[in-house]
């Protein structure tokens, strides 16, 4: 699924020439979802997990990856006048790095949207894991994390496969509001392949981050009302030139 079309590693091997570091395990962390559109929670979760990988792990991330879900199970979710298709997911992600100036570590990986039907995330991160390890080389393979906010840790099967896999792992980042019960227990500090990231950023500003949803930005775009606040001005920019669907 993965090739040299869809993933660019270039990110990855300017920040591997940078470091000299080499004692320390090289991460890559990717983060699926419809991405409809993407929002500064997204681009903020990342980040989070990045800060907190290196500093209570003691890992060296070395680039991540925001993945846009395949159109199939998007179209699914939303109805046909909310639905952004891949290719303008794919563009909007683009502006929202380059806006929240994370492009020397953050890209988009397209092998997802572009793949001929739906992949599950645990099958997208071992084909990225994997295509990574092909290309790029090194003593210890890279481990690919996923992240994913508390509240698709608590709701998605899928996530038990991905903390029991070989190799790779999740990175939890705390939601308000949501429940601690399930990742509290399945969580320590031993653990090699689940990492909570507990947002210790002030309080109400954690909290007005993490609750950004994209279903309340297209809801306050049909209202006319203001949200780049929620999300970044390029993704808003760039929502006003794609045609309606009724057009």
């Amino acid at each position: 699924m993965h090739s040299t079309t869809t993933t660019d590693l270039s990110i990855l091997l300017q920040n591997l020439s940078k470091t000299n570091d080499t004692h320390k395990e090289k991460v890559v962390l990717i983060k699926t979802g419809a991405l409809n559109p993407v929002h500064r929670a997204h681009i903020s979760n990342m980040i989070k997990a990045k800060e907190h990988l290196e500093r209570v792990y003691g890992f060296h991330v070395i680039g991540g990856y925001l993945s846009p879900t395949h159109d199939q199970y998007v179209q699914g979710k939303l109805s046909r006048e909310d639905f952004l298709s891949g290719y303008h997911r794919i563009r909007m992600c683009e502006e929202a790095i380059k806006e929240a100036n994370q492009q020397h570590w953050l890209g988009v990986d397209k092998a997802e949207c572009t793949a001929p039907k739906f992949i599950s995330l645990s099958k997208v991160t071992l084909s990225l894991q994997m295509f990574i390890n092909e290309v790029i080389q090194l003593e210890k393979p890279i481990r690919v994390i996923y992240v994913a906010g508390l509240d698709l840790f608590n709701r998605c099967h899928g996530m038990v496969a991905m903390r029991e896999a070989p190799w790779n792992g999740v990175a939890v980042v705390y939601r308000s509001g949501e429940k601690e019960s399930l990742i509290q227990s399945s969580h320590s500090i031993s653990n090699e392949r689940l990492f909570y990231v507990r947002d210790d950023t002030p309080e109400n500003q954690a909290e007005a981050v993490s609750q950004i949803s994209s279903t309340q930005i297209r809801q306050m775009i049909k209202n006319g009302q203001s949200c780049h606040n929620l999300t970044y001005q390029s993704v808003l920019d760039y929502l006003k030139t794609i045609p309606s669907p009724r057009s």
